[in-house]
């Protein structure tokens, strides 16, 4: 896998995305900056601090990866993507607080 990707989203994503749209304009940028990020400079991408999440699995039992929004901020938010279907797509989960 080598960017940029293709991105996809989960029907849970794209309403999550869009409150935050509606409610809070500055995470709404934010979540696009990372998700940009994702897209043009890959999960290697040192700002974005990407590590496995163990907790859960992806919509096709995939493994499940977690990227950070925020840093050092109470309740910093992450985004949840799995890699595929396909070599050049990630699937983005979910985003909001950190658990």
């Amino acid at each position: 896998m080598a960017p940029p990707f293709r991105l996809l989203t989960v029907p849970a994503f794209d309403a999550a995305l869009a409150a935050i749209e509606r409610d809070d304009p500055l995470k709404y940028r934010k979540v696009l900056k990372t998700v940009r990020l994702l897209r043009d400079q890959g999960p290697s991408y040192p700002g974005l601090q990407a590590h496995r999440y163990l907790s859960l699995a992806g919509p096709r039992s995939e493994p499940l990866w977690e990227v950070c929004v925020e840093n050092r901020t109470p309740g910093a938010w992450r985004l949840w993507w799995g890699c595929g279907p396909g070599a050049d797509a990630i699937t983005l989960v979910m985003v909001g607080p950190h658990p």
